[in-house]
């Protein structure tokens, strides 16, 4: 089993094959979500029913970030990306032969452990592709086959409901997620395998890597988890700012949620024109905060008063923009600043902590909803995270001027910063580092609220 990497240009085979297992697996993630929602409000359950059905999607993500890191840093790529289609394909045929709400509910922390399992590979995996100049477009292409997905999954649940059944859709589902299996196969870079003592070499060698550890990162992850946590806690209530507030129908609402993805799609491109330009890791910084306070403007405009309900088609298209532009910072820098035998690790540890902060965010909807208007929720959480911004910007600039202190200090010594395809690891921080393809992609589903 060997590791292989194409350092001296650009696989783009893998990253078109990439994509399509993006897309495939966002296919089959969310017409499975779909069809057992549709489901469980058919047979009569109530909204504690789905809630539950939510967590039990998003609690493994969390829990397992530790053990999925590991693993993806440990063993062979193309093994657990391959493993993780059947566990999902099964654990999804397996749905379609149960009425048991316990049992479904088991089901779908199964297919949640497959998520888990497959988001740290992927993440690691698919910067070894791409030189670091093409590594934005690279991010941008697997990004955009993961929201086509998210689009196309709804749709097809409710075409096949329709036409035939929840089963029947969840059978679409499990083929996507076999389909998906067979194109990981056709991928040829892989990481992982023989090379699992590469993490060892590098430990002993003094360049453990913790998030925690990094300054920089650190703010970025808490500045980024905080504004999701409070605007999934304002998603849950966009249904009622739609239909109650301005008496849209349900079509209006399903354009303006389809909005905030196709915003995506457009900010992962955009995005990656203007990363292409950034060669500081604290660019990249600076990028996610102001996508950050955009995100949070567009919040607070939704929240004022309007006097037609089509005024939040542009606000969500520019939303998804600024949602899709710090995905894209986050996704680079961990790629920077993250040796290579860390990576799957590290982006575990990001999605980790962006899952819980999701996970949390749809718990603060509910309260909120007991405790103010649906608007005020709106203008409140706009303002909450535009003040979350501004209380990251001092943690950016020290951590910016340790960066420089301690690549000052690496240059004095001799010992400058240091990237290769192979893995090698910096010996000091630095705000400006070399890369031969390195970087981070956003979890799947990525973060659209």
């Amino acid at each position: 089993m060997s590791f292989t990497s194409f350092a001296d240009g650009t696989r783009w085979s893998d990253v078109y094959t990439a994509a399509t297992c993006a897309f495939l697996a966002g296919t089959a993630m969310f017409t499975a979500d779909f069809a057992l929602t549709l489901r469980l409000q058919t047979d009569g359950y109530g909204g504690f029913a789905i809630a539950a059905l939510i967590i039990c999607a998003t609690l493994p993500l969390v829990v397992l970030s530790p053990l999925t890191g590991r693993m993806a840093d440990r063993f062979d790529s193309r093994a657990l990306m391959a493993s993780s289609g059947l566990l999902q394909a099964a654990s999804i045929v397996a749905m379609a032969f149960t009425d048991n709400l316990i049992a479904l509910y088991a089901l779908v922390i199964l297919n949640a452990c497959g998520t888990a399992v497959n988001q740290p590979v992927v993440s690691a995996l698919v910067p070894l592709m791409t030189r670091r100049e093409d590594l934005p477009h690279a991010v941008a292409m697997v990004q955009t086959g993961t929201l086509v997905g998210l689009a196309a999954g709804p749709a097809a649940a409710g075409f096949v409901i329709g036409a035939h059944s929840a089963a029947a859709a969840l059978m679409l589902a499990a083929g996507c997620a076999l389909l998906r299996v067979l194109f990981c196969l056709d991928i040829r870079t892989r990481r992982g395998g023989i090379r699992r003592d590469l993490a060892a070499k590098a430990a002993a060698a003094g360049t453990a890597w913790r998030l925690r550890g990094d300054r920089l990162l650190t703010a970025m992850v808490f500045g980024l988890s905080a504004v999701i946590a409070a605007m999934c806690a304002v998603n849950v209530l966009s249904v009622f700012l739609v239909r109650e507030v301005y008496g849209a129908s349900e079509g209006m609402y399903g354009l303006i949620k389809a909005c905030w993805t196709l915003g995506m799609v457009a900010g992962a491109w955009i995005a990656a024109a203007v990363i292409r330009r950034l060669d500081r890791d604290v660019q990249l910084a600076w990028l996610l905060m102001a996508c950050l306070a955009g995100v949070g403007l567009v919040c607070f405009g939704q929240g004022l008063p309007m006097f037609t309900v089509l005024l939040m088609v542009p606000l969500n298209l520019i939303g998804g923009i600024f949602n899709a532009g710090e995905n894209s910072a986050l996704g680079i820098a961990v790629a920077r600043r993250v040796p290579e035998a860390f990576r799957g690790r590290a982006n575990a540890a990001v999605n980790g902590r962006v899952n819980g902060a999701t996970l949390l965010g749809f718990l603060l909807g509910g309260a909120m909803s007991a405790v103010m208007d649906v608007q005020t929720a709106f203008l409140a959480v706009g303002l909450v995270s535009i003040l979350i911004v501004l209380a990251c910007l001092p943690l950016i600039r020290r951590a910016a001027r340790a960066d420089e202190s301690g690549a000052d200090e690496s240059g004095a010594g001799g010992n400058g910063t240091a990237g290769s395809g192979t893995g090698a690891a910096a010996s000091a921080p630095a705000a400006k580092r070399t890369l031969a393809g390195a970087a981070a992609l956003p979890p799947s589903p990525p973060r659209g609220w």
